[in-house]
């Protein structure tokens, strides 16, 4: 036998000994890691990450909400007059006002938002009555947007103790300025026209007082600022005989005058009374889940006008379902020319011009007007301050966005359509870094508006969403319902939040909220070491989770193993370790395993997926060496013969 056979024979030999010995040299080892969980897979099977993200997770059945409120209540009694020559709105409030805290007022405070507007926009405070006799007062504040009444000097009640009752008096005038926005006129005359008013915030509303004192903070054009308690209003207001109102409450009716109309309307606990007046209004309605739904519309933009019914119709029933029921008689849809896409009131939100033209499928009229509406839940139903914490109620209603895309179109396309929120928060992380969310107005006003879209919006939204996946879904909309039947016409924290939903699941979410609320910085994650072994009913598959941010967490991560033609897919904890270990038990060899395949976390990842071919206690390095040293050998035994034979 040749040098060169001899050589092919102990080649040979050599792969089939020591190839399936010598690999997991070079495979990673484990390092001590704390240990998080065993699972048992008995056989694999098709199933989803999230066994709620489909249509029948959480059954749609609706039912009323209960009117429960404060007893006795505030009351608003206004009377109010729009002249639409000079667009002044002069008004009258008297208001019951019952102190619901624990402590005796000497004072009053209200909020006089038009301000906001000067010059060109204001309130003036004429008058502050008691039993026919004028209070002091004073205006102070940012922008002149606070009064203060004073109770215990001159004509003064005196101080108002806990469970007191004052009636007072306000006259007042609004200079309504020329302005596409929340507050303010317009006048369009091409391509159509359209002339209109948006009378949000206002009348002198009174202030919340909390453990934090009264609420003085100015009013924010970028965001919201209105916190306030609920209230019933009775409200009349007289505008030219050629206008309709949209508004706040139930329309009981429309008395005409001479050129004019007053037009009465009742609520039940609201947090505020808004309405907005044109004389080219159009109006379509439905009946959808109790509620009788209007939509207010240019001639021209009629398919939007029906369009914002129909997704208005499909929101009425699947937030109601998933956060709990709808609570009043009646829900306003108003086309309005302002610069934003939308603006939420109670018991009416504001649609943007601009986005009617184009209603079909998933437009942003669509998904605005389900945005729009979800903020009905919050903060109108269960109240927040939208200027110390706008993240709860702004990252709620994207997240009921998300709520209809799936039930509507399902759960594929809220993939893809979250993805878009992922893709914005992802890129500003890259350019500016993360922010915590957790943040008030005053700082999102000095920062920018696409640190306040990309944080306050969609991160908000992806935090809900990821809070959803932690719990699982049928949890998560469960503690929704428990939240809104405690907290309805409450005012809400982000502390009493969490506490809510504590008390739902009955767990303690310090671990999510410290780190996704209070907090930032990017999580990474990626797989350490990892084995497989065979046992007597399959294989178990160990592999490590590593960290690599200070400090770490807890958290529960998705994980994806493939065995060829099916998948299974399922949940692991990892501690707040650098290290987390676990053992998953399978009755087929695995290919693959993968960390977060659809990104359901809002983590970044350097190492998140395995092929167990040739991992430590793979038979495939086996069957790979064996396979090569058998032909290597039956190579130099036929090419001996041959030369043998010859």
């Amino acid at each position: 036998m040749t040098l060169r056979l001899r050589n092919l024979l102990v080649i040979g030999v050599l792969c089939t000994v020591f190839f399936p010995l010598i690999f997991p040299l070079i495979a990673p080892t484990f390092k001590s890691g704390n240990i998080a969980n065993q699972a048992i897979v008995t056989s694999p099977q098709q199933s989803s990450l999230d066994s709620g993200n489909t249509h029948s997770s959480k059954s749609i059945i609706t039912q009323r909400a209960p009117m429960s409120a404060p007893s006795p209540i505030t009351n608003y009694t206004i009377t109010a007059s729009l002249q639409d020559t000079n667009h002044i709105v002069t008004g009258q409030t008297n208001i019951t006002y019952v102190n619901h805290a624990d402590v005796a007022f000497s004072e009053l405070y209200f909020h006089l938002y038009p301000n906001a507007f000067l010059p060109d926009g204001r309130m003036e405070i004429f008058a502050v009555l008691y039993s026919s006799q004028q209070l002091d007062y004073t205006i102070s504040g940012i922008d002149d947007t606070i009064l203060e009444v004073d109770l215990v000097g001159g004509f003064g009640p005196g101080l108002l103790s806990p469970g007191g009752i004052v009636t007072l008096t306000l006259d007042w005038q609004v200079e309504v300025p020329y302005s596409q926005d929340r507050f303010g006129w317009f006048n369009r005359t091409d391509p159509f026209e359209f002339l209109g008013y948006n009378l949000g915030n206002w009348h002198p509303i009174v202030a919340v007082y909390d453990d934090r004192g009264w609420d003085t903070k100015p009013y924010s054009h970028m965001g919201e600022s209105f916190y306030s308690d609920v209230a019933t209003y009775n409200v009349t207001i007289t505008v030219p005989d050629d206008y309709i109102i949209a508004a706040t409450g139930e329309l009981q009716a429309v008395i005409p005058g001479t050129s004019t109309q007053d037009w009465h309307f009742l609520t039940g606990p609201v947090r505020d009374f808004t309405w907005c007046a044109s004389p080219d209004f159009e109006t379509d309605s439905i009946l959808a889940q109790g509620v009788n739904v209007t939509s207010y519309f240019v001639a021209a933009h009629s398919s939007g006008g029906a369009r914002v019914l129909e997704v208005a119709e499909q929101c009425l029933e699947i937030f109601g379902a998933l956060f709990g029921p709808y609570p009043w008689e009646s829900l306003a849809i108003v086309e309005a020319d302002i610069w934003a896409g939308g603006m939420e009131y109670p018991q009416l939100v504001m649609i943007g011009l601009p986005l009617y033209p184009n209603p079909s499928g998933i437009s942003s009229l669509a998904y605005v007007t389900a945005h729009e509406i979800g903020h009905e839940w919050i903060p109108f139903t269960v109240g927040t301050d939208s200027y110390a914490e706008p993240w709860i109620d702004e990252g709620f209603a994207s997240f009921t966005e998300y709520a209809w895309v799936e039930y509507v179109y399902g759960s594929e396309t809220r993939a893809q359509y979250r993805q878009v929120d992922l893709n914005r928060y992802w890129q500003y992380v890259e350019a500016e870094g993360d922010k915590i969310l957790n943040k008030s107005m005053d700082y999102w006003q000095t920062s920018d508006w696409y640190a306040y879209g990309r944080i306050v919006y969609a991160k908000a939204a992806l935090v809900y969403d990821m809070l959803r996946h932690q719990l699982g879904n049928q949890t998560f909309y469960d503690a929704w319902n428990y939240i809104y039947a405690e907290a309805i016409h409450q005012n809400l924290r982000t502390h009493s939040l969490q506490e809510l939903f504590e008390e739902a699941t009955s767990e303690s979410l310090d671990w999510f909220f410290d780190r996704w609320v209070h907090n930032n910085g990017v999580v990474t994650l990626s797989i350490g070491a990892y084995s497989i072994q065979a046992n007597a009913s399959g294989w178990s598959i160990n592999f490590q989770i590593q960290q690599h941010q200070l400090p770490t967490v807890r958290l529960r991560v998705p994980i994806r193993i493939n065995f060829g033609a099916q998948i299974i897919e399922l949940w692991v904890w990892i501690n707040p370790q650098p290290l987390t270990t676990h053992t998953i038990f399978v009755s087929a060899f695995p290919l693959q395993l993968e960390l977060d395949p659809n990104r359901l976390l809002l983590c970044q990842y350097h190492y998140d997926k395995v092929m167990f071919f040739f991992a430590p206690g793979s038979p495939i390095p086996l069957a790979i060496g064996g396979a090569v040293g058998a032909a290597v050998i039956i190579a130099a035994v036929v090419i001996y013969r041959k030369r043998r034979s010859s």
